[in-house]
């Protein structure tokens, strides 16, 4: 064996390690929940595989990432470098107005900002390693997401059966606090593999666009019948919206008899939707009386939220209160006096806007904004409208999301990269497998 071929053979062999580990990242998405360890933050299979792959790169003192995804890697840079400023100047100008409780958080103020800056940062390098990944094995990256999309669609799907049939479903490792909703008399848990409804909803609803960018139809029926599994109303408010976003940017590919019958189909699918969800108390339950004013505990306390978080943002709107200091800000902000007053729980605003405005102020606000201008800009082509249309899907979800920094989401955006970094012919259709 030559030199040359010597030194080559580990490092091919190292390559082939990183390629299964951010696979293996991608496959177990769904798993922010089920199958982790309790280090007082759950430990994720994925956070493990992205680590040992950042390992071998810090070694080789480099973190590559797809050609020409330059601007956008460059824009997130500089939000993750405004969050670390703005995070050392509210280190040493702390905000006023914090009601800071005994909320049994896990770190307290200032453990809470590290934490958070933490996760932004494992998520910004993990969309470095997918842009790379999903630019050099698009088909490996589609089908790694496909199967934990099924598991998790198809574990949803046991639980709702479970209860239909009256057994005790098997709960997964890890699992130990199940997020439950009842609907005509069943409780049925909702969250899944994941923490919560919306987190599942939300990934879902991201799978529906990418089994659509792949061509496979009818896996994004299969996923977005999964989707009422998760009763997040924002995520089943939003279902229509990727679907007709879609249907609009694949008319001009339509001859007109196929836009009738697409049109057609779809408002038979519908209605038929709507009336068995109707008769079964699901569009009461997870739509009007979420959205409902009647109902204090659902759309009041929300709009408690943004309110509260647009007044910090009024007060601080330059640096905000803090990264990851909203529910320490909120009892002196929020407007329903005693009655929204938290005591035992540290709150979100449950709006990603409202939380980068409030916690980050507007240079968070807009450097984000930027990075997502950015993407979207991107997926200008047409055999990119699934993306896109899945892209615009996600803008509107946030309007009812935890929180930016859930991997799924950094997931997607690198393959918005690596797809664009793509020649067009050379789209999922053509690598198929």
């Amino acid at each position: 064996m030559s030199a040359e071929a010597a030194l080559a053979a580990p490092h091919a062999n190292t390559g082939s390690v990183r390629r299964s580990l951010i696979l293996l990242a991608v496959a177990t998405l769904p798993f922010t929940y089920a199958f982790t360890i309790d280090l007082r933050f759950p430990l994720k299979i994925y956070e493990v595989a992205l680590a040992l792959v950042l390992l071998t790169y810090l070694r080789e003192l480099r973190l590559p990432f797809a050609p020409g995804a330059i601007l956008p890697v460059r824009r997130i840079g500089l939000f993750v470098a405004g969050v670390a400023i703005l995070g050392l100047l509210r280190f040493a100008l702390p905000a006023e107005g914090s009601s800071a409780a005994d909320f049994g958080a896990r770190f307290g103020p200032a453990g809470d900002a590290v934490a958070k800056f933490a996760y932004l940062t494992l998520a910004i390098l993990g969309f470095c390693l997918f842009t790379r990944r999903a630019h050099a094995d698009q088909a490996l990256y589609l089908r790694a997401w496909r199967i934990g999309a099924i598991m998790a669609a198809a574990y949803s799907w046991y639980l709702a059966f479970a209860v239909l049939l009256g057994f005790q479903p098997l709960l997964l490792p890890g699992i130990e606090d199940p997020k439950y909703f009842t609907v005509a008399g069943r409780a049925f848990i909702r969250s899944g593999t994941f923490l919560e409804g919306n987190i599942l909803g939300l990934f879902l609803l991201v799978s529906v666009g990418l089994a659509l960018y792949e061509r496979r139809r009818l896996l994004a029926i299969f996923l977005s019948l999964t989707i009422f599994l998760s009763f997040s109303t924002v995520s089943v408010l939003a279902l229509p919206v990727l679907w007709g976003v879609y249907w609009f940017q694949r008319r001009e590919e339509l001859t007109l008899q196929q836009r009738a019958l697409y049109l057609v189909s779809g408002v038979l699918l519908v209605l038929l939707v709507s009336v068995l969800l109707i008769q079964l108390g699901y569009v009461q339950s997870v739509v009007v009386a979420k959205l409902s004013s009647d109902d204090p505990g659902s759309l009041v306390k929300r709009i408690a939220f943004g309110l509260a978080g647009l007044r910090m943002f009024a007060d601080h709107p330059w640096l905000g209160v803090g990264l990851s200091q909203f529910g320490y800000f909120y009892n002196n902000y929020q407007p329903l006096g005693i009655l929204g007053t938290a005591q035992t729980v540290k709150l979100i605003p449950n709006n990603v806007y409202v939380e980068l405005l409030s916690e980050l102020g507007l240079p968070g606000f807009l450097l984000f904004g930027g990075f997502l201008v950015t993407l979207y800009r991107r997926l200008r082509r047409p055999d990119l409208a699934p993306l896109r249309a899945t892209f615009i899907t996600i803008l509107f979800a946030l309007n009812a999301f935890p929180t930016y920094t859930v991997m799924f989401l950094w997931a997607f955006f690198g393959l918005t990269v690596g797809a664009s970094a793509r020649p067009a012919q050379a789209g999922p259709a053509a690598d198929r497998t």
